[in-house]
């Protein structure tokens, strides 16, 4: 599911919620039209198979989605639940397997930052500062991976880099830059199927100029280095193909959650039942090599 902004021609298709094929880029309304009240829905994450939360940057409002009528109703029927101060503060939406909701903001007011939702109030706790400007996050496993933004400006660097996050401290580690089949971008969308893929849409309008020709790009990026496959791009499907603008991106609840995170091997605590097994086999192997010897002699 997307939420388009600021490159179709009418109002109602502006800041609506879209149905997005991830292999073709065709984009479709399905009779939808433009949220209703929250006109700036960044970031968004699907709670579970029927529940779609994002939030609203210009309320600052924690809000849930239908999504077949792609409305949205503030959780706790409260504007401006999440109790920031106004501002644009760029934010991305996951849940996490274990039930968590965060919310990263990349506001330079703020301070580029993590945080933990209430989804029945909205109501914030932060969780610490991430170190970079995550414009949109996933979860995959028992892993938080964001996506930094892309154009520079006065306060930031750009940062078209997939970051992998500390939900305990909110420090953001660097995986590695999307590479160079992504094109030049300001803000993106992240989300992960069902199968733990991990997907973008990049949104490349540039604030500074008024050019609504640009599409959005669909990416499936490696979560192990960061780089970035471009698929397609996205396009209105009712149009005769209307290149669309993308700025947030939701596919399925977390993903690959029965599968834990994707880890390295590593060493079997020696006092472990396990270690002690290792270790009997091994004292048992050492033990028969000079009997075989000998009894070759």
């Amino acid at each position: 599911m997307i939420n388009s902004r600021d490159h179709v021609s009418t109002d109602t298709r502006v800041g609506a919620l879209w149905s997005l094929d991830l292999e073709t880029g065709r984009a479709s309304l399905q009779g939808r039209s433009r949220i209703q009240e929250y006109f700036f829905v960044e970031g968004m994450a699907f709670r579970d198979e029927e529940r779609l939360y994002g939030v609203d940057d210009q309320t600052n409002t924690l809000v849930r989605i239908g999504t077949e009528s792609g409305n949205a109703i503030a959780v706790a029927q409260t504007q401006g639940n999440l109790g920031l101060p106004s501002g644009n503060h760029d934010f991305g939406v996951t849940f996490t397997c274990d039930g968590r909701l965060l919310i990263s903001t990349d506001s330079v007011s703020l301070g580029v930052g993590l945080y933990e939702a209430n989804p029945e109030t909205g109501e914030l706790s932060r969780i610490g500062n991430t170190g970079a400007p995550i414009v949109d996050m996933a979860s995959v496993g028992e892993q938080v991976f964001g996506i930094g933004r892309g154009m520079a400006s006065d306060a930031q660097p750009a940062s078209p880099n997939l970051y992998r996050l500390d939900v305990e401290t909110g420090r953001a580690e660097l995986v590695g830059p999307l590479g160079a089949e992504v094109d030049l971008y300001n803000k993106a969308g992240l989300a992960a199927d069902a199968d733990g893929t991990l997907w973008a849409v990049t949104d490349r309008r540039d604030p500074a100029r008024s050019d609504d020709s640009i599409g959005s790009q669909v990416l499936r990026i490696d979560p192990s280095t960061g780089r970035a496959e471009r698929v397609t791009e996205t396009r209105a499907a009712d149009t005769g193909g209307e290149l669309i603008g993308i700025e947030s991106l939701a596919i399925a609840p977390p993903g690959a959650c029965e599968r834990g995170a994707p880890t390295e091997p590593s060493a079997i605590p020696v006092m472990s039942p396990a270690g002690l097994w290792a270790m009997l086999v091994l004292v048992f192997i050492l033990a028969v090599a000079p009997l075989r010897r000998l009894g070759g002699n």
